[in-house]
């Protein structure tokens, strides 16, 4: 299971400046983060470049809505689709989700260790998003 983490920049924009209803939303995969510093995403150059079933900048994360219930702001998003290796296929130990209207950084996912997407095998990944408690959450 794969522990997720905010960027500590992302809670200022996402109560401020990010309009979560009409904003689109992306999840890429990548080797390293710095959820300390980084602030915006940059496809290509943060994530992995688009080789062996990867396409850089990553897949959408379509909003469903933004629920604030007794001061608990959630954000909901659909699944991504998911990712299938071919050729030579590709590596990540991090899923990234990303504003891609503004290109602030969110949160991300940390799955401990490199995951290896093996092209002769058409290996398939999806991040399952959480329906019910969101991806981001403030109180």
């Amino acid at each position: 299971m794969a522990t997720y983490n905010k960027y500590l920049s992302a809670v200022k924009p996402m109560l401020e400046g990010i309009n979560s209803a009409t904003d689109a939303y992306k999840i890429a995969l990548c080797l390293t983060v710095n959820g300390a510093t980084d602030t915006t995403f940059v496809a290509g150059t943060y994530d992995l470049a688009t080789a062996g079933g990867y396409t850089a900048g990553g897949k959408a994360a379509t909003y469903v809505s933004a629920v604030n219930t007794a001061g608990t702001y959630k954000l909901i998003l659909n699944s991504p689709t998911m990712w299938t290796a071919t050729g030579a296929g590709f590596t990540f130990r991090h899923a990234v989700l990303y504003d891609s209207t503004t290109n602030n950084l969110v949160g991300y996912w940390d799955y401990g260790s490199n995951v290896v997407m093996s092209g002769a095998n058409s290996d398939t990944f999806t991040v399952s998003l959480d329906a019910t408690n969101g991806v981001f959450q403030v109180s």
